[in-house]
Parts: structure tokens; C-alpha cells; sequence
């Protein structure tokens, strides 16, 4: 008991002290359950794609207790997952936050070992702070009578788009939350949730909607709401109205003219859209789209589009959005660039994979529970002897946890090419294309893709690669032989 004192104690003074700091926030908790465990800290990089970001991670003591401070200077989203969990907490700069952990279940292996598994979504409790017009609390108590209004009505407002329902929540919404008395980002997010709702339901006028609650309106690009309903809106428009009028003019502008202004232009005589930066957001969620469709939108001038973008516009959100676009829908294919990582091996030394260049390397995503990867490590052992002058072998672990990966590494010497943990990176996940262990790639001399799906080691994986250095080496001698008889001329 004392012991628990005292660290709560520590951790009100170092609340203390970071309340002095706008720009950042504050986290901790004491429960046992958690005792010793290693957390990552996560948030989505941008709502446009979800892609996940790591925001920094934590050792809890042993007796369950942690802190964890972090830059911020803007009312987001971030997320732990904590065995079948995922579990969210809206934080604000300069805040505090004491969290009620959820009972901790751990995830079975089947549950570990299956890619296709989704966490439970659940949100934090927050005990030093039972203001009801704290962020947390506001949202889910306005969650709680969104979603059950919903449920309870669900045939009046999506079968028969009775308004008279929709307008009955948005009155008890009101009645339950001053506009007043509650901040920005709450307003956003509830009034976009229930614009979404109307838009569902009957009002399905999409240039109305985008004048009435985009155009000259405020940007609130971490708000989840906000961005929901913009994509509810214009998602696959561009896909099932490109022979259209404004389709057209859209397709022109990033198919043709692959320019960014040309699509301004082109979407200044549509009053929904006579603000840049609305076009700008616009123009994304069009090039999103356009990867699902690569045979009306071939890939190289929506990419040529997207890299326009990045360059030109004014908007920091919209590069970020444009880069993650990019990386999420790109389909890696020979010749492309592998995406460049920077990971630790089980001693905590970092490695990059741009550091390997000058030799090929087999990347493979494996975990030790896999029972495939563990059979693919007993042939990798022997490959890497007679390969290892030609080929850097590099591991990709997804353990459940650093001291898992670190254990394994350290029980098994014989392994010894370079094994990193990946774990706490899912958005390596997304770059890469890859769902299921054990999976494998070859990157070339130049970084570049030489097998997307490379063959497994046990599949003749030697035998392939042995035919590639062959073929290499013909080519290289081929180009002597030119530049010599080019010479002689």
C-alpha cells in the first residue's frame, strides 16, 4: 500500500509539472493486471487513410503502474491494444489523464497466429477528471445516444427515411448537449455525426451537403467525424461517374492532364467547390479511388497526380494525406522501390534496410508460434551458409512483444542472419501488402523489387534466385560487350 502511495504520489507531481506544457500530454494508471507489461502508444497518421502511427511506448513497474508524456498540440485520437483490445482515448494538449485500464484477456495463439483477427474497440475511462464536459466523457455519452437511437430505429431511418426521426435524435442530441457550454471539437463531431445520419437517411444530395457543411467552413482534419462524412459522400464517385459531366472534368484533369491546377480549374464552375483547399480534399479522396479502377485510371499519371500534389499544395494535412495514399495504395511491383525501415535486433541495434544495398536481400515476416516459419528457419540455417556472400537474409519478426522476440533470438544462436522486431510497426504491414506469416519478398542490389511473392525456402527459393544471378550476369556481360565494341567504333 505504501508503495502505491508513493507512486501515486510521483505520478501527481510529474501531472503537475507537464501541466505547465501546452504541447504536451499525459498519461498514467496503476492495476496489476498490467504488471511488467511493455505498451506501444499508437495514432492514426490521418483519418483520410487510418493508417497507424506510433506515438512512443512504455514499461509498466511491477506493480502495474506507468507514465507516459508525449508531444501534442492538438486534440487527437490514440489507441493501445491491450489483448482483445483496442482501446481509445481522445487527448487534449496539455491534459492529464489518470486511465481505468479494462480488464486485461489475453489473446489466445489462434487469435495471435490469425492475421484476419479484429480487436474489440473500447474506450478509456478517465478518473481524475468527471467533468461530463470532458472530451471523453462528451463523446461517449454522445455515442451511447446516437448508436441506440439508431439501433432502435434502424428501419424508420434507412428503409423508410422518415426526417421526422432523424430530426427527433438530433432534439434529444440538443437537449443533452449545450452547444455552449462544450468545446469546438465536440461540436464538429457531433454535428457531422448527425449530418452523416441525415445524408444516409434521405438527404443524399451530395453538393448541397459538401455547400452547405464544407464550403468556407472550418478544417478539422483530426476530427473522425468530419472526415467520415466527407468520404460517406464522395467515396467511389469518381469510379461510377467518370463518363459523366463533373466525372469527365475530373478524369481529364488527373488521367490527361495529370495536374493538380487543371483539376482546380476544372472544379471552379461547381459552387460546392470554389475554395482551394476543399478542392485539394477533394482531389484526394478522387485519387484514392482511382487505384481500385486501374484500368480506367492507370496507375502512372494518378501516381504522377498524387506527387503534384505533394509538391504544390499549401496544406501540410494534404501532403501528409497524399504521401499515405501513396503508400497505402501502391501495389508494389517489380522495379518499384522497397519502402525504406529503420528496426531493432534483439540487443536494441537499429538497422535500416537502405544500409543493405550492394547485396540482394530475401525479406521474409515470420513470427515463432508460426509453425511455417519455424520449418522455413531450419532450411534458411543452411541456405544462409552457401548464400550469405550474394544475399543478406533479414527476418521481419511479429511477436507478440519485444522480450518474446528477444527470448527467441537468444534461444536459438544457430539462426544467424538479422532478425528485427517489426511488432510495434503496423505500418510496415500496410507498405509491404503482406497478411500472413510466413511471407516473402527479394529486393535487389539497388533496393529496388525483384519478387514480389518470392518463393518460400523450402519451394526452391535457391534454385529462383540462382537463375536471377545467372540472368544478371549474362546482362552485365552483354553490356561489356557492347560499351567494347562501342569503344572500337
Amino acid at each position: 500500500m505504501i508503495m502505491k502511495f508513493f507512486s501515486f504520489v510521483l505520478f501527481t507531481f510529474i501531472s503537475f509539472l507537464y501541466s505547465f506544457s501546452q504541447d504536451t500530454t499525459t498519461i498514467f494508471a496503476c492495476d496489476r493486471e498490467y504488471a511488467n507489461m511493455h505498451i506501444n502508444v499508437y495514432k492514426y497518421s490521418d483519418y483520410f487513410t487510418k493508417i497507424e502511427e506510433k506515438v512512443g511506448s512504455f514499461n509498466v513497474d511491477s506493480l502495474g503502474c506507468f507514465t507516459f508524456s508525449f508531444p501534442n498540440n492538438t486534440t487527437q485520437e490514440i489507441f493501445m491494444y491491450l489483448g482483445i483490445y483496442k482501446v481509445f482515448l481522445f487527448a487534449e494538449p496539455g491534459m492529464t489523464y489518470e486511465l481505468a485500464m479494462p480488464p486485461f484477456e489475453e489473446k489466445t495463439l489462434t487469435e495471435e497466429l490469425n492475421p484476419y483477427f479484429v480487436p474489440q474497440d473500447l474506450s478509456f475511462g478517465v478518473k481524475n477528471n468527471l467533468d461530463p464536459h470532458e472530451i471523453n466523457m462528451l463523446i461517449l455519452s454522445f455515442n451511447a445516444i446516437y448508436e441506440s437511437f439508431v439501433s432502435m430505429n434502424f428501419q424508420y431511418i434507412y428503409s423508410l427515411r422518415d426526417k421526422r426521426i432523424v430530426d427527433v435524435l438530433e432534439q434529444q442530441i440538443d437537449s443533452a448537449f449545450d452547444a455552449h457550454e462544450v468545446d469546438t471539437f465536440f461540436n464538429a463531431y457531433k454535428n457531422y455525426q448527425i449530418y452523416n445520419l441525415r445524408f444516409m437517411a434521405y438527404q443524399r444530395d451530395r453538393m448541397a451537403m459538401t455547400r452547405r457543411h464544407y464550403l468556407n467552413k472550418p478544417f478539422y482534419y483530426y476530427n473522425p467525424a468530419y472526415i467520415n462524412f466527407f468520404q460517406n459522400m464522395w467515396k467511389n464517385y469518381i469510379n461510377n461517374n467518370h463518363m459523366k459531366d463533373m466525372g469527365k472534368d475530373i478524369k481529364v484533369a488527373i488521367i490527361y492532364g495529370k495536374s493538380p491546377t487543371m483539376f482546380k480549374e476544372a472544379m471552379e464552375k461547381y459552387i460546392p467547390f470554389r475554395n482551394d483547399t476543399l478542392k485539394e480534399l477533394f482531389l484526394l479522396q478522387c485519387l484514392d479511388d482511382c487505384f481500385k479502377d486501374p484500368d480506367i485510371f492507370p496507375r502512372a499519371p494518378v501516381i504522377q497526380t498524387l506527387d503534384s500534389l505533394i509538391l504544390m499544395t499549401k496544406v501540410p494535412e494534404h501532403a501528409l494525406i497524399a504521401q499515405n495514399i501513396k503508400k497505402k495504395r501502391t501495389v508494389l511491383a517489380q522495379g518499384d522501390l522497397a519502402p525504406d525501415f529503420v528496426l531493432y535486433n534483439q540487443d536494441s541495434v537499429a538497422y535500416s534496410l537502405s544500409q543493405f544495398a550492394g547485396k540482394y536481400v530475401y525479406l521474409n515476416f515470420c513470427r515463432s508460434e508460426n509453425y511455417a516459419c519455424i520449418q522455413d528457419y531450419k532450411v534458411m540455417q543452411k541456405m544462409n551458409e552457401k548464400t550469405k556472400r550474394e544475399l543478406q537474409i533479414v527476418t521481419l519478426c511479429y511477436e507478440k512483444d519485444f522480450e518474446t522476440f528477444r527470448n527467441f533470438k537468444r534461444k536459438n544462436p544457430q539462426y544467424k542472419w538479422i532478425f528485427l522486431y517489426a511488432g510495434d510497426h503496423p505500418e510496415i504491414k500496410d507498405y509491404y501488402k503482406f497478411k500472413a506469416t510466413p511471407s516473402y519478398m527479394l529486393i535487389d542490389k539497388q533496393g529496388k523489387i525483384e519478387l514480389q511473392n518470392a518463393p518460400s525456402p523450402i519451394d526452391n527459393f535457391q534454385e529462383k534466385f540462382a537463375q536471377i544471378l545467372i540472368a544478371k550476369r549474362k546482362e552485365e556481360l552483354e553490356l561489356k560487350r557492347k560499351q567494347r565494341l562501342y569503344q572500337t567504333w
